[in-house]
């Protein structure tokens, strides 16, 4: 990992080698607020037994992960970096308005995708905001999946997916599966890509975007490519 993770100088770091997109996540305080922050917990990244949703914004703003760093608010990390393209995973049901809230607030709805891994909580936010691209959930995968073999019939919702290359000991990302993608319309990012080798081979592939936690790396394997 090159920066902390979910911070503000990460995001920073990534925009200052050309990166297009931040994926990042985000959680609610007590009072309402949300939190560039991915676990539930405290656990991983301060060993601490806390719960995140149970502490209050005061609490969370005098936090100091990885040594010396704050967690920033989503409202901070659009304001500060008012050009950039975020792909942003709202990681519990509580989150996802209130996510969408400070988006508009922003206005940067143009510049967001949202994304879960429950399809219930996107479809709530669709409902809500029917504008605001959205990253296809575990269902909607499935159902693409199908459908490029001609086993599903009806539309998927979405904008784009993101995916690992594996899931279930399936391989989803396939020079087929992106060429289909691509067929409708879609885009299509892999995550969470780490070494050279598999960076090379998606890239040969074709597909728009790999998440990673080494971007120079990916950069560099760009700029030769």
């Amino acid at each position: 990992m090159e920066a902390p993770e979910n911070t503000l100088e990460a995001f920073r770091h990534a925009l200052n080698i050309g990166c297009e997109y931040i994926e990042t996540d985000v959680q609610l305080s007590l009072d309402g607020i949300p939190y560039i922050f991915h676990d539930d917990d405290l656990k991983r990244v301060l060993a601490k037994d806390i719960i995140f949703a149970s502490m209050q914004s005061s609490e969370i703003d005098n936090l100091i992960v990885f040594e010396k760093y704050n967690i920033p608010t989503l409202e901070a990390a659009l304001l500060e970096f008012p050009n950039a393209l975020f792909q942003i995973d709202v990681k519990t049901d509580e989150v996802a308005i209130p996510a969408l809230e400070v988006i508009k607030k922003c206005n940067a709805m143009q510049r967001v995708c949202i994304a879960s891994f429950n399809s219930d909580r996107l479809k709530t936010v669709s409902d809500l905001y029917p504008d605001v691209c959205l990253s296809m959930g575990p269902k909607e995968v499935l159902k693409l999946l199908l459908s490029s073999f001609k086993l599903y019939k009806k539309e998927v919702p979405g904008n784009c997916l993101q995916i690992p290359v594996y899931q279930y000991g399936l391989k989803l990302v396939t020079q087929r599966f992106v060429n289909y993608v691509h067929s409708q319309g879609l885009k299509i990012m892999v995550w969470t890509i780490n070494d050279e080798k598999t960076m090379q081979g998606l890239i040969d592939l074709g597909v728009d975007g790999i998440i990673t936690d080494r971007p120079s790396l990916l950069k560099a394997l760009l700029s030769r490519s």
